[in-house]
């Protein structure tokens, strides 16, 4: 009788256990559209900037109800940017880009980018329960591996005009699988031998707003 009661006390206490304790592991698909910013006089964005981007993430709970977590992930993501830019060679080693006229075509930037997402993780989740608040907040390391630069007149692929490597901050929240989100870039976008009109590094800035979802 000894053995059965501690048997069945153990077991509850091995169920509770493993009922507190789970992980959250997702796939995450999410679309957004950009904002570009710029110091440069008179830069309009031409037409629609967008973002598409997908990977996993480990979940790693923090706590024993696992409602706050870490999460650490690998995925890969997309980016169009429209300008107003036209692109130059001033010097032999140093690249100028200047605002077209309005009967030029605009200058496309598109990126491909490895990424490996780090977040901090909020939930009011049970095992039991999918359907749940979320609140993710973290720092996205990427590396560019590959880049394209077109216009009508001309392309360029894998340019050295723009950064190799970066870093994204984002946020999404939300209720079981939708969710919104935003990003703003931490690292320049060009690098510093990029020059604008009067000699300045020229920046472009994206500000990302748009859905993700998580799926489990």
């Amino acid at each position: 009788m000894f053995l059965c009661t501690f048997s069945s006390v153990w077991s509850q206490e091995k169920v509770a256990s493993r009922d507190d304790f789970f992980r959250e592991d997702q796939f995450y698909l999410g679309v957004s559209f950009m904002v570009l910013q710029s110091s440069q006089d008179n830069f309009n964005p031409q037409g629609l900037s967008r973002h598409l981007q997908w990977g996993f993430v480990r979940d790693i709970p923090l706590n024993a109800s696992g409602k706050i977590a870490a999460g650490l992930g690998l995925g890969m993501s997309f980016e169009r940017y429209n300008t107003n830019f036209n692109r130059a060679f001033k010097r032999i080693d140093k690249v100028q880009y200047t605002i077209a006229e309005k009967t030029a075509s605009p200058i496309f930037f598109s990126v491909h980018s490895l990424e490996l997402p780090l977040s901090l993780r909020w939930r009011n989740a049970t095992p039991d329960n999918f359907a749940f608040w979320r609140v993710y907040g973290g720092v996205s390391l990427r590396w560019n591996y590959y880049n394209k630069i077109s216009q009508e007149t001309f392309e360029v692929k894998n340019s050295s005009d723009i950064q190799n490597f970066g870093a994204v901050a984002n946020l999404s929240f939300g209720y079981n699988t939708w969710n919104f989100y935003l990003a703003y870039h931490l690292s320049p976008f060009f690098v510093e031998t990029v020059l604008d009109s009067i000699g300045q590094p020229l920046d472009l800035n994206p500000i990302k707003i748009g859905l993700i979802f998580y799926i489990l």
